[in-house]
């Protein structure tokens, strides 16, 4: 893991923990699409065949 992706999931965990503890729904419905984007982009990475 490099710095700028721990620094993207450092930012989105604080963004997403300031939301839950604004409207916890609010903070629920951005942490699932957060962890949605994450899973995305993990298998678009996956899937270009540059990490063989």
């Amino acid at each position: 893991m490099d710095a700028r992706t721990l620094l993207l999931l450092t930012l989105s965990a604080a963004i997403v923990g300031y939301a839950s503890y604004r409207d916890p729904k609010i903070g629920a419905a951005i942490g699932v699409a957060v962890v949605v984007v994450t899973l995305l982009a993990y298998l678009i990475k996956e899937g270009d065949g540059k990490n063989q």
